[in-house]
């Protein structure tokens, strides 16, 4: 009830506004109506979330969730952005995969991925190997569509599999 009075009123200052001055006076009078509506509705929009962990209850010891997995983040964009073309596949998540398998590599199975390609392309497999290989180089082409998702899921499941 009490928007419609107020839209009521609006309307009646928008006819006064005309009859009283013309139509300078009715754009004045709608720009005004339009910056309390906005004002309006801000105050009625709540404020930001309170941080999970005082919904929960536990103490946030003043980290943000996002700073705490950084990593994940960047490593997640990465992969996503993989997928648009071989060029952002090539220079974002080809050599972060690339050093995810040498530290498997490394780690689980004693093999230097940069002294031992051919250790390494028997272990990862002929099929992953090419989306992987340290020495092929990068792709300029943006047109050409990225590796798809269930082809990035074997890759993860792959270095998974090799880590210690």
């Amino acid at each position: 009830m009490r928007a419609a009075s107020r839209v009521l009123a609006a309307g009646f200052a928008l006819v006064a506004g005309y009859l009283v001055a013309g139509t300078p006076a009715v754009v004045l009078l709608a720009a005004g109506l339009a910056v309390l509506g906005l004002l309006a509705a801000r105050a009625a929009v709540p404020a930001a979330l309170p941080p999970l962990g005082a919904v929960a209850g536990e103490e946030t010891h003043g980290t943000d969730d996002l700073q705490q997995f950084s990593s994940y983040w960047r490593i997640n964009r990465a992969v996503s952005w993989s997928q648009v073309s071989a060029r952002h596949y090539d220079s974002t998540a080809r050599p972060l995969l690339t050093r995810l398998l040498a530290v498997a590599l490394a780690d689980g199975h004693g093999i230097d991925l940069s002294r031992e390609p051919e250790r390494a392309r028997e272990l990862l497999g002929e099929e992953l190997w090419p989306l992987l290989d340290p020495g092929r180089p990068a792709s300029g082409d943006t047109f050409v569509p990225g590796p798809d998702s269930a082809t990035l899921h074997a890759v993860a499941i792959r270095l998974e599999e090799l880590w210690p």
